[in-house]
């Protein structure tokens, strides 16, 4: 049955609807479209081009790059040609692609361009013995290499090479998608690593498909819907929620033309779904309320009228509460002539339904973006269990909550609080690890998901934290340290947070300021700076984000209200180790490597002297000094 699995939704489509658009790319500020019949060839040619080159079934193929249709085409390619693909963030160092090459025993690379070449020859010495071919896909400035590295192959030559083998298998891909068996191995996708370096999590066709369809009967997709690529594909969240659905629906995917075009590229195009992790929509959220700081007066008084209506008007909804004639007409007039374009600026304005996923997202950020007029969900997933187990419902909508379980997916709670999934979105195990394999199920068969949490009267589920996360002070009194931290990143002053307490008097927190909302915050009241570490230790900076804290402190009972707080000399970052690729704080880290920082936090001292080593994206380290000021949190 050829829905069964990925490489028979391929055939499938590409038999349906042959001449409709499967997949846009923008080059050089066009869009360029490929049919589904053009993107089944391509796979099929890819798929045949690996077996020329000696792919075996059950070998292992990694792809690094930024999100392309080369990717999805050697990801397919790969299943297809018996393989099991998996990927690496772009930005990752070299020493984290031969840890994942290693891991994964992959035989065979897929990277984007020179940037990515040159991060394998740096360690080819130390993988030449299994990796066979590297397969590049944007060859500029690269001519030379393949000379001079005869393991160096373009991607259209393999693509060539699977021509040339199609005369004699013109039906390989159906052939395939006939073999295929649902339970079988589709893809390896990297956990989080928040606490330890990443995993990889088998997850097979059925399991892909299946909370694709889960998810499908909660939040529809059409065909021919617009969906645009704008998270790392080595992520569970752009695998689960855009490829495997545009396969399943065929929308329309579509790719922006380099990363940094992001923002331009979806005002552009105006996608009808769109998601992402806390980190976008805070980042989305950051824009508009430094925009609107360096605005002109009238702008920001419509601005702010607009906004604080349209949370009444929200909040109300949510609660299932009248918010008023007034506020219901003022809201009207408000959201015609501000909210709406402002929304249609950002590239949502064709928005049906949104998804926030990957990590806690604060209930502030949440609102905000419901205020807006945006249908934004909540989804609780992670790689082992295909990337959803949980989400909202249209007409039950909670901010403080992940919603409810999904179609035909069970969850309960151990007696300690963890929250545990069953269902055919659970992943067939972790890669070379039976320990870990053994260890993530319970006798029943649920998925240990490593997260704390309880359902409410209302059936939804609440997510404290990760389990091993969860603090105690020492009056006794238990907290989620993310509950806080989220809260503290709404402002548009504050890029990470993290939160002290456990086994401590009282809570204390550390602070990376925003770089771009903070300076231009500051060159608008004429404080002058000269670099990073300068603004951030500014008297006047402290007094900001003292305030910012402050104000979030009321939101928490008194005992576990932050008390003191120090802002760092850098923002945190992956290649510092201080953050996953997906921008998660690695909590053991970073309390480790600022431990020094954080025990004055809980001395009379008001200042630190930080000595720590830091990266540089080509890997050069280098000694980092300097003195951090400790303020304490006016009532």
């Amino acid at each position: 049955m050829l829905e069964d699995n990925l490489i028979g939704l391929i055939v499938k489509n590409a038999t349906e609807m042959p001449g409709d658009v499967a997949i846009r790319e923008k080059r050089f500020g066009i869009w360029r479209p490929m049919t589904w019949r053009a993107l089944h060839d391509n796979i099929q040619r890819f798929a045949l081009g690996l077996r020329a080159i000696g792919i075996e079934s059950g070998t292992n193929l990694m792809i690094i790059g930024d999100n392309k249709p080369e990717w999805i085409i050697a990801e397919l390619g790969c299943m297809a040609a018996g393989g099991i693909p998996t990927g690496a963030y772009p930005d990752s160092l070299s020493e984290e692609i031969e840890y994942l090459i290693v891991y994964s025993e992959a035989t065979i690379l897929v990277v984007r361009d020179q940037e990515q070449a040159d991060k394998i020859l740096s360690i080819w010495d130390r993988i030449k013995a299994t990796v066979k071919k590297v397969i590049v896909w944007d060859s500029r400035g690269m001519s030379h290499y393949y000379g001079e590295y005869p393991f160096m192959i373009r991607f259209e030559k393999v693509i060539e090479m699977g021509a040339e083998e199609e005369t004699d298998h013109e039906d390989y891909l159906l052939t395939r998608a006939n073999e295929i068996e649902p339970s079988q191995p589709a893809m390896m996708l990297t956990t989080s690593g928040t606490t330890a370096k990443p995993k990889l999590s088998i997850l097979s066709h059925e399991s892909l498909i299946f909370s694709c369809e889960s998810f499908g009967e909660v939040v529809k997709m059409e065909k021919g819907d617009e969906i645009l690529s704008a998270a790392p594909l080595s992520w569970i969240g752009e695998q689960m929620f855009n490829v495997i659905r545009f396969l399943k629906i065929g929308a329309h995917y579509n790719f922006p033309e380099e990363t940094e075009t992001l923002r331009k590229d979806l005002l552009e195009l105006q996608p009808f779904h769109f998601g992402g992790t806390p980190v976008v929509w805070e980042f989305l959220i950051s824009n508009i309320q430094a925009a609107m700081d360096n605005a002109d007066f009238v702008k920001r008084y419509f601005y702010n009228l607009s906004i604080k209506t349209a949370l009444k008007c929200t909040e109300a909804d949510l609660a299932g509460e009248n918010p008023g004639l007034q506020n219901r007409v003022l809201y009207r007039i408000l959201n015609f002539i501000v909210l709406r374009p402002l929304k249609n600026k950002m590239g949502l304005g064709r928005v049906r339904v949104a998804i926030t996923g990957g990590g806690a997202i604060s209930p502030e950020v949440f609102k905000y973006f419901k205020a807006l007029g945006l249908d934004l969900r909540q989804v609780f997933g992670q790689s082992e269990c295909g990337g959803i187990a949980t989400t909202h419902r249209g007409d039950d909508v909670r901010p403080e909550t992940v919603g409810v379980p999904i179609p035909n997916v069970e969850i309960k709670l151990s007696d300690d609080g963890e929250i545990l999934v069953r269902g055919k979105n659970t992943h067939l195990g972790y890669y070379k690890n039976e320990k870990a394999t053994q260890e993530c199920f319970a006798e029943d068969g649920f998925l240990r998901t490593g997260d704390a949490g309880y359902f409410g009267k209302d059936g939804h589920l609440y997510v404290f934290d990760r389990a091993k996360d969860i603090m105690t002070i020492d009056d006794g009194t238990r907290f989620a340290p993310q509950d806080i931290e989220t809260r503290l990143k709404f402002s548009a002053y504050i890029n990470e947070a993290l939160v002290c307490g456990g086994n401590r008097p009282y809570v204390t927190t550390i602070v990376s300021i925003d770089l771009e909302n903070v300076g231009n915050w500051a060159k608008k009241r004429g404080i002058s700076f000269t670099t990073f570490q300068d603004l951030s230790q500014r008297s006047e900076v402290y007094q900001l984000v003292q305030e910012e804290i402050r104000k979030i402190n009321e939101r928490f009972p008194e005992n576990i209200r932050v008390k003191r707080f120090a802002i760092l000399l850098k923002q945190l970052h992956p290649d510092d180790g201080e953050l996953t690729r997906t921008r998660k704080v690695r909590r053991k880290f970073v309390n480790e490597r600022y431990h020094a920082l954080i025990e004055d936090l809980y001395r009379s001292r008001r200042m630190h002297d930080l000595d720590i080593e830091i990266r540089y994206e080509d890997g050069r380290k280098s000694a980092f000094k300097g003195k951090v000021v400790i303020e304490e949190i006016n009532s």
